[in-house]
């Protein structure tokens, strides 16, 4: 077992080569984001959204989240060191992800019509959404392909092809959107899934595997495990995508379909920044994780130090998003987005939340206890729903951000206890100290920056951001001795 610096490192080390790349497609994203913004305004990024949210609602119902529940199967056979056992269920995986792709694909096209009317009130988008049916297929396939680099720890791999299927995707797609306005978004959409797949496909097809013997009723069954605890991402997942199914149309019944397009570009923001914090973590430490799920002392040991590491990274961030909120709509859209900068300020306050409750709630798949994954997402979005459907009378647009705070801190609550009867989980000290100072700088933050406005407000927030960046920076660097690997990344570099 590592000891405790070398796990912590462990930890940096994933979360940097991840997240490293998680930036470049960020800044990537900024560029399409952009873009679409300006060519296709407010109305044209909502049209998007809810293309997307369909293709998320149909990919997350037939998926059987092999995508994810692959990952722990290929990292549990892994361990066997057995080339026989692991090609089987590559091979089990691949074929699931087949299978499941043409499922999803024929349900789109199946109930294209009704999805059009229901979210549009007419008709008129049949066509486009039958298109959508690609994006099912590709998608699902090119998940499979990055869980099986996850699963076998490929970290760098799995990294450099969600980079390169980015940039790809940038490429072909954005003059599409110049030429054909509104029109060029399912066809850049289809290409930008295309591109994701091909890319993923040239790495994982580097991955060595022995010659299997296995008939399609064998490889149904062996993939039944994964189904199985799938199952639970399934649901999880789809009562996600419907809750922002459902809140677009709540936005669209009280406001318009522009309306959504604001949501749309705030909702966009908070997930992305945060992902790159989320999908580093989950690079390496689910599949670590997995390895340890007979073990409560060091499971929880592990789960403590990556949310300390977390928090470390992620508080900076969020409240550099709060403060610079305003700034950050016009660079990523336009001017004409600012209605939405105090939702965005809720939802990053909310994100904090996220920080907490994700490195703990992993735990629930890793120990096969997804009922209370699926437990623990439909409180969350039960709760974000009925807020804003009854607090709109209060709040107007604003009750979308407040809500995604409340639920998450709902959310919080629940796993804590959930795990607390699991695994016997308590919070470090370290942690709890954490939670305590960050989330006051966050809601102090947050509060600061909706009552006041003005420089004197900008001057005081980003010199909290500066002080929370260095103290963060100093305890990662007694942690894992980040100003070392700064410098001796540097030296090679010159060298």
């Amino acid at each position: 077992m590592m000891d405790k610096e070398d796990s912590y490192k462990q930890i940096a080390k994933s979360t940097g080569v991840v997240g490293g790349t998680q930036i470049l497609n960020i800044l990537i994203g900024i560029v399409r984001m952009k873009v679409l913004a300006i060519l296709l305004g407010p109305s044209g990024v909502g049209i998007a959204g809810i293309f997307q949210t369909i293709v998320d609602l149909v990919k997350d119902a037939t998926g059987f989240g092999i995508n994810f529940s692959g990952v722990k199967k290929i990292a549990e056979v892994s361990e066997s060191r057995d080339p026989k056992k692991i090609s089987r269920n590559i091979k089990v995986l691949r074929r699931w992800a087949l299978g499941t792709g043409l499922f999803g694909t024929f349900i789109i096209i199946g109930f294209s019509q009704y999805f059009s009317i229901f979210s549009f009130g007419n008709s008129d988008y049949t066509r486009s959404i039958i298109f959508l049916s690609i994006i099912v297929f590709t998608s699902t396939i090119s998940a499979s392909q990055i869980a099986l680099l996850q699963g076998l720890r490929k970290i760098s791999e799995m990294a450099k092809a969600n980079l390169f299927g980015t940039i790809a995707g940038t490429v072909v797609s954005l003059p599409l959107y110049w030429w054909f306005g509104n029109k060029g978004i399912v066809p850049g959409m289809v290409l930008t899934s295309i591109c994701a797949m091909c890319v993923s496909w040239i790495f994982s097809r580097k991955i060595k595997i022995q010659h299997v013997d296995l008939t399609i009723s064998q490889s149904f069954k062996d993939g039944l495990g994964m189904a199985k605890l799938g199952f639970f991402i399934v649901v999880n997942g789809f009562v996600a995508t419907l809750s922002m199914y459902i809140i677009r149309k709540i936005i669209i019944s009280h406001l318009s379909l522009t309306s959504v397009g604001f949501f749309q570009a705030v909702w966009t923001i908070s997930t992305v920044y945060i992902n790159v914090l989320l999908h580093a973590m989950l690079a390496d430490y689910f599949p670590r994780l997995t390895m340890l799920q007979n073990d409560n002392q060091a499971s929880n040991k592990l789960i403590n130090q990556q949310l300390e590491v977390t928090l470390l990274i992620g508080t900076p961030m969020l409240i550099g998003m709060i403060v610079m909120a305003p700034i950050g709509l016009n660079i990523l859209y336009s001017a004409s987005f600012d209605v939405a900068v105090p939702i965005l300020r809720w939802q990053m306050a909310g994100s904090f939340f996220t920080l907490l409750s994700w490195p703990l709630g992993v735990l629930y798949l890793s120990k096969n206890e997804g009922w209370y994954c699926v437990i623990s997402e439909s409180l969350r979005q039960l709760f974000y729903i009925s807020f804003v459907y009854f607090a709109w009378k209060y709040f107007g647009f604003n009750s979308l951000g407040i809500g995604f705070l409340l639920a998450g801190v709902v959310n919080v609550i629940f796993v804590y206890f959930s795990l607390k009867k699991i695994s016997g989980f308590k919070f470090s000290l370290i942690n709890i100290k954490f939670i305590i100072i960050f989330g006051t700088a966050v809601i102090s933050i947050l509060s600061l920056c909706l009552l006041f406005n003005g420089w004197l407000t900008y001057l005081f927030s980003f010199g909290v951001v500066l002080l929370f960046t260095i103290f963060c920076f100093k305890k990662l660097d007694q942690l894992i001795g980040i100003k070392q690997i700064i410098v001796n990344k540097f030296s090679l570099k010159n060298n």
